[in-house]
């Protein structure tokens, strides 16, 4: 239950939280805060050194922007300012505490190592200085620590963990926070500064730039598009809608890429455009109240959001996956190969594997990949190349709108069999079946492969010598063997 008004000032630090619906924090602040503002602290060289993209952060930054518009049309200022890594976080917040007469800060908890370190620094040093500081567990449904085996140990794999999730779940309606309280102009407005110089020649101002010191930011169009995505709450909302009207098709369509019967929600889902209680909710909405069984799209996206939610977790158990570790430690011992000429091939979508090729082009020219793909391509480059899947991870989260690191490092880790409930070694996806099983006509091949668009149905799969198009970059079945010997070696 929310506490009644209580406290003078309150600060909002915005992070991968950018919404005004279901946004613990915000409500919180506004429901115990007579004046309420909010912050949002951009730290480029660290975004740089954890390999955040442009895709990404200029997406971040457009739904910045429309937050902005909507914390204006309640009254509450948004404030940005620009530091290099996360290490001068604590002091420019304390420095922002103390200049704007700040009683408490407010903000959701972020699981990364990095974050958890920098926010552990924020709140012990804010707390010396008296001020309230509040995380709120707004990215997961549960927080991290909450589902345990019966002998209170983390699950590492994914289906009890599902289970044990349902089951503190299921008996409690999953609710969503309304927006932020409208405060009164008289209150708020006429009472925070437009702009403040701290040290270092540091400005916080209420004013989002439109470059960062080290990110060329993606050109925005004039729709307000990036690379072809919307951003912000309200086309997060629209999208959720959209689903929600053909979520009954997902578990039956959603590994085909040409047809559009995935929710393309995961930008959204991890800049905080839209919450994971909103999509649950409406999940469970779709299926009368029920997390398994009934309507197979509705439940098999719930047990998709719950994956989600199991990478999450175990970043927190684990945080050796923070650290460019495996899962399984004994991988460690994988003799990986570390040929650029052949990743470079990889990452330009040039191997000579049509599906994997069309896949990675879509990631290029998209900063998305459907998810039948992304382990299909992760699958031909840590088994059939034998190449490091730390490469892939990276390429991926700097270049994928979407690059959450625990999804992305789960993935990969899942892929490559290194990590927790990982695909068995000896699962090495064949890139032509799977070709041939999800894009059965060649649809989307022919989309991103344009020079194989002549060919048959059959052959586009697995093309005979095609001017224009390279040969493949290995022997695939080969490639397959010598990686499960290489993991077998390691029982």
């Amino acid at each position: 239950m929310s506490r009644p008004v209580t406290l003078p000032r309150g600060l909002v630090w915005l992070r991968s939280d950018l919404r005004l619906n279901d946004n613990s924090a915000l409500y919180q602040a506004s429901v115990q805060c007579k004046e309420v503002a909010a912050v949002f602290i951009a730290c480029p060289d660290t975004w740089q050194s954890q390999d955040e993209g442009n895709p990404l952060v200029t997406f971040r930054i457009a739904c910045l922007r429309e937050l902005q518009d909507g914390l204006e049309e309640r009254n509450i200022p948004l404030y940005f300012v620009e530091v290099p890594t996360f290490a001068q976080v604590p002091g420019v917040l304390q420095q922002i505490v103390e200049r704007l007469n700040i009683n408490a800060l407010y903000a959701n908890a972020e699981y990364p190592l990095n974050e958890l370190r920098r926010d552990n620094a924020v709140k012990d040093l804010l707390t010396n200085e008296g001020v309230q500081v509040q995380f709120y567990s707004d990215r997961t449904l549960l927080p991290p620590g909450a589902v345990r085996t019966g002998g209170g140990e983390p699950y590492k794999v994914f289906t009890p963990f599902k289970r044990a999730l349902i089951q503190l779940c299921a008996d409690s309606e999953v609710k969503t926070l309304p927006k932020p309280r409208k405060i009164s102009t008289r209150e708020n407005e006429a009472h925070w500064r437009k702009w403040l110089s701290l040290s270092e020649g540091q400005k916080l101002s209420q004013k989002i730039p439109t470059q960062l010191s080290t990110y060329s930011i993606d050109k925005i169009d004039d729709a307000g598009l990036i690379k072809g995505w919307q951003a912000g709450e309200k086309a997060a909302l629209k999208r959720l809608k959209k689903f929600g009207g053909k979520i009954s098709a997902y578990q039956a369509e959603r590994d085909f890429p040409a047809l559009d019967s995935t929710s393309c929600l995961s930008p959204y889902l991890n800049s905080g455009a839209v919450s994971i209680r909103q999509c649950i909710a409406m999940a469970l909405d779709m299926n009368e109240g029920r997390w398994l069984g009934g309507d197979d799209g509705a439940a098999c996206w719930i047990s998709e959001l719950i994956w989600r939610e199991f990478y999450t977790h175990l970043l927190v158990d684990f945080p050796r996956l923070s650290k460019g570790r495996p899962f399984k430690q004994e991988t460690d011992q994988i003799p990986w190969s570390y040929n650029k000429d052949q990743f470079e091939r990889w990452t330009l979508g040039e191997t000579g594997v049509p599906i994997v090729d069309a896949a990675m082009r879509q990631l290029n020219e998209t900063a998305w990949m459907h998810n039948r793909l992304r382990m299909i391509v992760a699958s031909f480059l840590s088994k059939n190349m034998l190449i490091d899947w730390r490469w892939g991870e990276r390429y991926f989260m700097q270049r994928l709108i979407d690059a959450d690191f625990a999804s992305n490092n789960g993935g990969w880790q899942w892929t490559a069999s290194t990590g927790t409930d990982a695909a068995p070694y000896f699962r090495v996806f064949n890139p032509y079946s799977q070709s041939q099983r999800f894009d059965p006509n060649g649809d989307f091949i022919r989309k991103f492969v344009p020079e194989l668009k002549e060919l048959s149905d059959k052959a586009i799969h697995d093309p005979p010598p095609t001017q224009g198009y390279p040969q493949v970059i290995c022997d695939v079945g080969a490639g397959r063997k010598r990686a499960i010997e290489v993991f077998a070696n390691l029982k």
